[in-house]
């Protein structure tokens, strides 16, 4: 009876510790939900920001923004499948997109945000006589920012200006600064939801109570039924 009762005690560790893990997945759930959410505005901005380039015939790196913000779409995407299913891959991968997010991706949307932002306010004008996207460059190549004053008007008829309008570029680094500080919340969270089972199946391991745990519950009764059938023989 003492096995028996120590193993329904196991089984109730075990539903407590479960319970935890669906809260931690919800929690996961409603981070991706963001995730999605900040994805689908920075898209939106920098759409607006490559429409206003095209309006005022600026220079700016067109579609990366968009690429970014179109990858945490997918992070959050990723995050929803993966705590509504409990499949462990998918919430590794979610974790790995959102490290990802936090090294590569913001970064870049924060430094090309910041260099529109340079050039606009400076009012920079460029000049080069290859185009950006060649795949090899002229022998004899020359390429000029020239900023403020030092641009005439002669020049400016033959240069491009450089940037975008700042407001839609100060939106982008801080939507970009939410998704850094979201990124590493959902690392937090993601990797205490993976190892916190593997934690305590550890622990339970070097205590010897696994083997309690894991013996079925007709096992014992059986065991106790046969001991007074045992001394009558």
């Amino acid at each position: 009876m003492g096995e028996i009762m120590l193993q329904l005690s196991q089984l109730k560790e075990a539903r407590l510790s479960e319970t935890t893990t669906v809260k931690m997945l919800s929690l996961l759930k409603a981070l991706a939900n963001i995730h999605v959410l900040l994805g689908i505005i920075m898209i939106v901005l920098s759409g607006l920001a490559d429409y206003t380039s095209t309006r005022i015939n600026t220079i700016r790196l067109h579609g990366l923004e968009e690429i970014c913000s179109f990858y945490f779409v997918l992070v959050g995407l990723v995050g929803i499948c993966g705590s509504a299913s409990y499949r462990r891959g998918l919430v590794i991968t979610y974790l790995v997109m959102c490290i990802h997010s936090i090294f590569i991706f913001v970064p870049a949307i924060i430094t090309v945000s910041s260099f529109d932002i340079h050039f606009y306010q400076h009012e920079c004008w460029g000049e080069c006589d290859w185009h950006l996207l060649a795949t090899s460059l002229p022998t004899n190549s020359r390429c000029q920012i020239m900023c403020g004053d030092h641009v005439d008007d002669a020049m400016r008829r033959r240069m491009t200006r450089l940037g975008t309008d700042y407001r839609l570029d100060a939106g982008l680094i801080s939507l970009a600064i939410l998704e850094f500080i979201l990124s590493i919340v959902t690392c937090v969270v993601a990797s205490r939801t993976l190892f916190s089972p593997l934690k305590e199946l550890g622990d339970q391991g070097t205590s010897g109570e696994l083997t309690v745990e894991l013996q079925p519950l007709n096992q014992s009764e059986e065991h106790t039924d046969s001991i007074p059938n045992g001394s009558t023989h």
